[in-house]
C-alpha cells in the first residue's frame, strides 16, 4: 500500500525522540527547524545532544517516564540502535494513536520520513516508501544542485506580492493570471544573479507602475 504524502504543522507540538546517538542527532537537527518542543530519552547522549539539552533547545526525560509523556505527545521517533526497543516504543505510541517513526523499520511505523530538499519555504519531499532510503538520498543530492537558494528568495517575493494583491480585492481570475506571469518570468534568474534593477523592471511590467514593490525587493535581497 503506498504512503499518502502530507506536510505537518509541528509548531508548539510535543515530539519525543528515543535514542542519543548519530541517528537521533540527525533527526533532532531537522526537527529544530519546525518549532516543535523536542524531548529526548536516552541514558547516553552524543556531545552535540548534550549541548542542546544544556542550551534548553531540547529537553531530556528518563526512559521510565516515556509512558507518562506519550499520553500528551504528537509524534514519537524511535531511533535507538536496538530494533526490539524501537518496536516496543512504536507499539506504545500506536496504542495511543500517536504518530510514530521507527528508524529503518517501516513495519513499525505509521508514517515514514522523506528525504527533503529545503529552500526557505520551498520543500521537496522524496520517498521510496521505505524501500530504498539510499536512492531517496541520491535523488535529494541531485536535486540539491538543481534548486539553489534563489528559490527560497523567489518564494518569499511571491508570498509578499500575494498578500498585497489579495488585500486589493481584485478578482481571483485576475490574480491567477498575474501569479502565472510572475512564475513564468525571468525573476528567478534575476534573483540568482543579484540583479535588483532587473527584478524591479520585471515586477513593474507585470504588476504595473503603481504597485508598491520596493519593500518586497529589499526584503528578498536580504535573503540572497
Amino acid at each position: 500500500m503506498p504512503y499518502y504524502p502530507i506536510f505537518l504543522d509541528l509548531d508548539n507540538r510535543k515530539v519525543i525522540v528515543v535514542g542519543g546517538g548519530e541517528v537521533a542527532e540527525r533527526k533532532i537537527k531537522n526537527l529544530l527547524h519546525y518549532g516543535c518542543k523536542i524531548y529526548i530519552s536516552s541514558p547516553h547522549l552524543s556531545p552535540h545532544l548534550k549541548q542542546l539539552v544544556a542550551e534548553h533547545k531540547i529537553h531530556q526525560i528518563s526512559y521510565g517516564s516515556l509512558d507518562m509523556y506519550m499520553d500528551d505527545v504528537f509524534m514519537v521517533i524511535a531511533a535507538t540502535d536496538d530494533p526490539e526497543v524501537n518496536t516496543q516504543i512504536a507499539s506504545q505510541a500506536k496504542e495511543r494513536g500517536v504518530l510514530v517513526n521507527a528508524v529503518d523499520q517501516p513495519k513499525d511505523c505509521n508514517f515514514i520520513m522523506p528525504s527533503i530538499v529545503k529552500r526557505g519555504d520551498l520543500q521537496i519531499a522524496i520517498s521510496t516508501a521505505g524501500k530504498s532510503p539510499a536512492l531517496a538520498k541520491k535523488i535529494r543530492k541531485e536535486m540539491d544542485s538543481m534548486f539553489g537558494q534563489e528559490y527560497g528568495s523567489f518564494i518569499e517575493l511571491l508570498g509578499l506580492i500575494r498578500i498585497k494583491l489579495f488585500s486589493q480585492g481584485e478578482p481571483s481570475s485576475k490574480n491567477k493570471i498575474i501569479f502565472q506571469k510572475l512564475v513564468d518570468s525571468n525573476l528567478l534568474e534575476l534573483i540568482k544573479k543579484g540583479n535588483r534593477r532587473g527584478v524591479r523592471n520585471t515586477l513593474k511590467s507585470i504588476l504595473g507602475e503603481e504597485f508598491p514593490i520596493e519593500d518586497a525587493v529589499k526584503q528578498v535581497f536580504k535573503k540572497v
